[in-house]
């Protein structure tokens, strides 16, 4: 990759969140009225595309006994009204691990959320709800996994085989008895009695099929992310060896079944307890892209690496960002010029940070660092989301003030992508 940097000309048209649409111009907000459609008392966004490429936002809307998921979907110069897709008072409500609304196939859409089975030992399972009608109307949830165990389940990535719609889980069955302390001699790929990847199909008609284990022994705690590239899904993680090394991983769907776990990059970071900082990956028609934190180093660095379109190994990687600032939870988007859109979040002061952005092109030139918005509180912040709408990036993460959280929306808008 070159080592020189371009510099990319970027104008930003809104940074829209709540109590800001003063600010705004009324030439812009007759255009396009990007403030967040969660209002206050909304946590854990999650942001994806329809396959027409419209932006669609999901939160978690927390009431006094209840907790509801909504979405909202962009509808040409504003958010739709949001539509609630279920709701309980039992639901695990977590910066890291949060629910999504996904479309999926032509007729297809998915959604899921996390159901505590046993607090006082942080036991969850995996709901997750299918529509036929565009997301209007949400069938009865159905869980994934089937073991029945007490233990964590979460950190769900959808994907697309054929006309079957898969998920995959970060599943902690094998972690009840041995409470995640056992491990095997050959570390991350037996039954090893810690945290496991897995995945199954699911039909139409909800049928579960192709249940597999992934990686026997993955990081605790990391999103995992999929691309759905020409070649099949593409699915990255975390994963853990018995000596603790957390690197990121990467899987291909062969004929229906994940193929046997490689490293995106071997950085050699070890450490003891999971960073709940996973990795993100994009594809566009030319290459395969994974953004991810690392801090092998001993400070935080935010790394790109490509692949071509088999997808079989990645380049040595672009650092995008380092430094003792630097805190990771990274976004990633392909662009339609062969190029990437990485997103992350840095440190400042007190629990003031930054939402960054930068581009990449196809020949690895990198642009200069753009500062998309203001964080108020980087831990409340979670994982902020990041999608590109045309030559827009948009961005979403859990704000609000000092006594009520609220999810925010910023937009950023490039010359040329």
């Amino acid at each position: 990759m070159h080592r020189y940097f371009r510099k990319f000309t970027m104008m930003i048209i809104l940074l829209l969140a709540a109590g800001s649409c003063a600010e705004q111009s009324n030439e812009t907000r007759t255009l396009a009225d990007w403030s967040s459609p969660a209002g206050q008392n909304s946590v854990s966004p999650n942001l994806s595309l329809d396959l027409s490429g419209s932006p669609i936002l999901s939160w978690m809307k927390v009431g006094e006994n209840t907790v509801a998921l909504e979405y909202s979907r962009w509808e040409g110069s504003r958010w739709s009204s949001p539509v609630t897709v279920a709701k309980g008072d039992n639901w695990l409500v977590n910066r890291a691990d949060f629910p999504s609304v996904v479309q999926l196939t032509e007729s297809l859409w998915a959604s899921h959320w996390l159901v505590m089975t046993d607090p006082a030992i942080f036991a969850y399972d995996v709901a997750v709800s299918l529509s036929t009608d565009g997301g209007v109307t949400w069938d009865a949830p159905l869980t994934p996994h089937t073991d029945g165990t007490f233990s964590e389940h979460g950190f769900v990535s959808f994907f697309v085989n054929g006309e079957d719609i898969g998920a995959v889980w970060l599943d902690g069955r094998e972690m009840v008895a041995t409470h995640g302390l056992s491990m095997s001699a050959d570390g991350a790929h037996g039954s090893a009695g810690g945290m496991t990847l897995r995945s199954t199909q699911i039909k139409s008609d909800g049928t579960l099929t192709q249940d597999q284990v992934i990686d026997g022994l993955v990081c605790d705690c990391c999103q995992t992310d999929i691309a759905q590239s020409d070649q099949g899904p593409v699915l990255v993680f975390r994963n853990r060896t018995k000596d603790e090394y957390r690197d990121i991983y990467f899987s291909r769907m062969i004929e229906g079944q994940w193929s046997e776990p490689k490293p995106v990059s071997v950085d050699g970071w070890k450490i003891a307890g999971c960073p709940v900082n996973g990795p993100s990956v994009a594809t566009n028609d030319e290459a395969t892209a994974v953004a991810w934190y690392t801090q092998a180093k001993g400070y935080g660095e935010v790394k790109l690496a490509v692949s071509g379109a088999g997808v079989d190994s990645f380049s040595d990687p672009l650092v995008v960002d380092e430094g003792d600032s630097v805190l990771g939870q990274v976004g990633l988007a392909a662009t339609s010029n062969g190029g990437f859109l990485v997103s992350w979040m840095t440190f400042s002061e007190g629990t003031v940070g930054q939402l960054n952005l930068r581009y990449v092109d196809r020949d690895g030139v990198a642009s200069s660092v753009f500062e998309a918005a203001k964080i108020t509180k980087t831990r409340r912040a979670g994982l902020p989301q990041m999608v590109l709408f045309d030559n827009l990036a948009v961005s979403s993460w859990t704000g609000g003030g000092e006594s009520n959280k609220a999810v925010e929306v910023a937009t950023t808008q490039f010359d040329t992508l």
